[in-house]
């Protein structure tokens, strides 16, 4: 479920921050550089009581709670020192390699030297980068790249992108970090990936010596992201006019004199991470198809909701004068006396819902399941609370496991009881939209929490859901800033106040305290 926070700079701006429970502070720190235009490497995030935040850590590790305030101070210009201990898989006779590098080191350049035996404590040089594998079972057949993968506190970088990633973009400036390293066969010739990673990286000096530390590479001296060029997708040669400075090296200049089995040599160290930003206009929502009057839904390819994903105009949280008049109502209403209404008054009350509900015909209920996958069906005012369940367990494929169904009702997480005496519409108030949410009971076995949730025949029907977020935000913001240009009334309009639309607003103002400094 998505939350926000709160950034405040040192002029007391602040903008808040959408984050959701898998979302990296490091992330949060980016998202409010980016909306006062700040380069995220010269600053970090502190909370009110001046404790530095620790970047790496997902929100939900963090120790804060939702709203919660945190500072953005300067960071210090001289990069910190981090213990890398890194984990190698059984292929490379296992055992773990430690060494300190500063923060501002490229996660391929600690490969490439813990590969060159200048980090950690071994003499022996090993092959991380550099390897290829034949598409024969038998070792037979054409040579294709293996890509060495590295797992980061619970995150997988698997991309040359990924790899060019600083130490500090993944929040880490200090302390100790675990890294575990695999290889994974991709389809892509060993010639061709050769070429591809000379559009992602740049040559480095060698070192002298092993005593001697390999020049920092172009991600380390300072660059914005903004000014290295896009990288071509991986099996796509670069583009004529966008030549790498690489690429009229000739694939003899690319190969070591000896080489170390079947591999061949790389280019040494990555250039800058380049970054992709994600389009902000989001698609339109596709048409779903219908199994059993039923609109099926995949689960969501990113842990981060994608009303998360969307900028936001720090301008609509600035208060306008029809804000401070339902404060200053809000205000006059708790202020007064209530009575408690009688049982004539509640009786009437009752008899009024009940014929808003009747006119009710039918209601879009839509249920997420464990897996995140979703459904969408109509109910009928006549359907009851059984009626639901029975839909549900038809669609589950570890049926008849026990399960339950929530809602939100006149409390959060009610549970619904599976029951035919009371019906949806009239007794638990369904109507327009309701978002239903299925929960394994205590019974449930493993096998049923683990695997998916949903059918094979519904799963090959299920559909990416997309809504138009864009269009969504683009409304509000027109809306509010439609409030704050409001005109002002003339003055006959309130003469019997004797000062005017202007001079109420002044003093609806004063008296809320906007504008004290």
């Amino acid at each position: 479920m998505a939350s926000h926070v709160f950034v405040v700079d040192a002029s007391f701006k602040r903008t808040q921050v959408k984050v959701s429970p898998g979302k990296y502070l490091r992330e949060v720190l980016e998202d409010a550089c980016r909306t006062w235009k700040l380069d995220p490497e010269k600053y970090t995030l502190k909370t009110q009581a001046s404790k530095p935040v620790d970047l790496s850590q997902p929100f939900r590790l963090s120790g804060l709670s939702a709203g919660a305030k945190l500072q953005l101070t300067q960071a210090s210009r001289s990069p910190g020192v981090v213990s890398v201990a890194l984990q190698l898989p059984e292929s490379e006779g296992g055992g773990r390699l430690s060494d300190k590098f500063p923060s501002s080191t490229s996660l391929w350049l600690i490969l490439r030297k813990y590969e060159d035996a200048v980090a950690g404590d071994q003499t022996k040089k090993l092959n991380l980068t550099q390897r290829g594998v034949p598409t024969g079972g038998d070792g037979q057949g054409r040579l294709v790249y293996e890509q060495p993968c590295l797992n980061v506190l619970g995150r997988t970088l698997e991309t040359f992108t990924d790899l060019q990633k600083t130490l500090a973009q993944l929040g880490l400036n200090g302390g100790t970090a675990m890294m575990r390293l695999t290889f994974k066969a991709t389809e892509t010739p060993l010639e061709v990936a050769l070429q591809d990673i000379s559009g992602y990286f740049t040559s480095v000096e060698k070192p002298a010596s092993d005593d001697a530390l390999p020049s920092t590479v172009a991600a380390n001296t300072g660059e914005t992201a903004e000014s290295i060029p896009d990288a071509p997708p991986l099996g796509q040669a670069p583009a004529e006019d966008s030549a790498h400075p690489m690429s009229d090296i000739s694939m003899a200049d690319a190969l070591p004199s000896e080489p170390t089995g079947e591999a061949a040599t790389l280019p040494p160290e990555p250039a800058a991470e380049t970054i992709v930003p994600e389009s902000s206009t989001a698609a339109q929502p596709t048409s779903p198809t219908t199994i059993n009057g039923i609109s099926v839904y995949r689960p969501p390819s990113s842990d981060t909701p994608a009303a998360a994903l969307q900028p936001d105009d720090p301008t609509v949280f600035e208060p306008t004068i029809d804000h401070a008049k339902a404060h200053q109502a809000a205000l006059n209403r708790e202020s007064k006396n209530k009575r408690l209404l009688s049982d004539k008054e509640l009786a009437e009350q009752e008899e009024a819902r009940q014929q808003r509900l009747s006119a009710i015909s039918s209601v879009t209920v839509r249920v997420r399941y464990p897996d995140q996958s979703q459904i969408e069906t109509t109910i009928t005012s006549s359907d009851t609370a059984a009626t639901l369940y029975a839909k549900v367990m038809d669609t589950l494929a570890a049926a008849p496991e026990p399960f339950e169904l929530r809602y939100i009702g006149t409390r959060a997480h009610e549970t619904l009881p599976n029951s035919s005496d009371k019906r949806l519409v009239r007794d638990f108030g369904f109507r327009g939209k309701v978002l239903v949410t299925l929960v394994w009971s205590p019974e449930a076995s493993a096998n049923a929490r683990k695997g998916p949730s949903l059918k094979e025949e519904y799963r090959r029907h299920a559909t990416d859901l997309k809504v138009e977020l864009a269009s969504q935000q683009a409304s509000g913001v027109e809306a509010h800033q439609s409030a704050m240009k409001k005109p002002e009334a003339k003055g006959g309009e309130s003469s019997g106040q004797g000062g005017g639309w202007k001079d109420k607003e002044a003093k609806m103002k004063k008296l809320l305290g906007f504008g004290k400094k």
